[in-house]
């Protein structure tokens, strides 16, 4: 009668077993973090999960408030089972060696479905042939434009060169209504991007990919050609200056005090949504004559954390590849503008009309495809691109005041990261 007794008291514990609790960081605000949660939460309840798992979502700040404190968190061992880490934190985060790269899982799961992730967004977060991470929200910029205001002053396209941009630009403005052709955030992506768009490195060794960088290639002649078309058209009065930060440049294109924007395919939904006026999209231009080159990924990708008994590592693992799913990759993209990390969505949506509904939201992923398979074009990897982009972005504030020349602000913006990238590489020395 005992054994009977003991028997059912332990086969209760079993059944009322709390569930493996896993925490997720993360850095989505408004409409996307609570899509973000929402989709967590299916996730939890899930027939073959629910009771046995749950996912518990926090978020802790922007992008670099999330990666310091996690870098915090794990000196103390209490980070989280999975973190949600900005594209620029790659190097950083491999560098930690507190992380479980994906593909040792991807190898021992061939359900995994690794041969649907985009070939562009693969090889950003490849290392070495080895991929680390799963790329969650992934971005490009592109261009947005107000078609009423293009039909008004006579253009029927979207500039596709550095001098149709100005060109454009200059017929948009309008200094009586105080309104100016083009804007888009004062933010070190940009430099980055239409450097890689003009097929140029950020930085030595391949970008870093094909070793540790240490020095940063801002002088080159592709930067400076960008730089000076920013400058001109900021001198010209045709481009609205709005400062650091990424909403003042949304703000300013959906007052229509700006015709043209360039900002992340990310909001595009929201920004066709929330305009009083036709938008359209088109890619970033291209510097003239020059054909080589592409985007580069942006956004942020999932990691797992190794610090951690091995059952909470699998179901971690499990809950990742959830989040790569093609039911929720399909809502992600829907629901946010984000383009889908899979092939077999871009095909899925096609069929069923989505891109004709809403051809805005196509821009991005035929620029990404079309990018040239080249080191620029990956993108670059370094341990210090936080610091790097505040230098980038100081000193375009300076070019733009007219307090220093193109070449000095840019030089000293080097002297700054290669300063960065020495002892940030000396650290690591010093570890071994």
């Amino acid at each position: 009668m005992q054994f009977l007794l003991l028997l059912s008291c332990l086969f209760c514990s079993i059944l009322w077993a709390a569930p493996i609790k896993l925490t997720f960081w993360h850095s989505m605000t408004g409409e996307k973090g609570k899509l973000l949660s929402s989709l967590t939460q299916e996730f939890n309840e899930l027939p073959e999960n629910a009771g046995r798992f749950q996912v518990v979502p926090q978020f802790v700040g922007t992008y670099e408030e999330g990666l310091n404190k996690l870098r915090t968190a794990l000196l103390a061992k209490q980070g989280p089972h999975v973190a949600q880490i900005t594209d620029i934190g790659t190097q950083v985060m491999i560098d930690t060696h507190a992380v479980v790269p994906l593909q040792d899982f991807v190898d021992l799961d061939p359900s995994f479905p690794v041969s649907q992730l985009l070939p562009p967004i693969r090889r950003y977060y490849e290392v070495k042939g080895k991929l680390f991470s799963l790329p969650f929200a992934t971005s490009n910029p592109i261009l947005y434009y107000n078609l009423d205001a293009f039909e008004k002053v006579g253009l029927h396209r979207p500039p596709e060169t550095f001098s149709e941009l100005k060109e454009w630009s200059r017929k948009l403005t309008d200094p009586k209504l105080k309104t100016t052709g083009l804007t888009w955030p004062l933010s070190s992506w940009f430099f980055e991007q239409f450097i890689a768009r003009q097929g140029q490195l950020l930085v030595n060794q391949d970008n870093g990919r094909g070793g540790r960088a240490t020095e940063a290639l801002y002088l080159t002649p592709e930067a400076i050609r960008f730089m000076n078309l920013w400058k001109e058209m900021v001198k010209e009065g045709t481009f609205s200056n709005v400062g650091r930060g990424w909403d003042p440049a949304e703000a300013n294109f959906l007052a229509g005090r700006s015709a043209m924007m360039l900002h992340s395919t990310s909001d595009v939904f929201e920004v066709v949504r929330k305009a009083t006026f036709r938008v359209k999209t088109a890619p970033i231009p291209r510097a003239d004559g020059v054909l080589t080159g592409g985007t580069v990924v942006g956004g942020n990708s999932l990691w797992i954390l190794k610090d951690k008994p091995k059952e909470e590592v699998q179901a971690s693992y499990r809950f990742v590849r959830h989040m790569a799913s093609k039911e929720v990759q399909k809502r992600w993209h829907m629901g946010t503008g984000y383009f889908p990390i899979r092939e077999d969505i871009i095909q899925e949506l096609e069929k069923e009309g989505f891109y004709k509904k809403f051809p805005a939201a196509k821009t991005a992923i035929e620029q990404l495809k079309s990018s040239a398979v080249m080191p620029a074009t990956q993108g670059a990897l370094i341990g210090v691109f936080a610091e790097a982009r505040d230098q980038i972005e100081s000193a375009v504030e300076r070019i733009l005041a007219e307090r220093m020349t193109v070449e000095d602000a840019l030089k000293r913006a080097k002297f700054q990261t290669d300063d960065s990238l020495r002892r940030y590489n000396r650290f690591l020395e010093k570890l071994k």
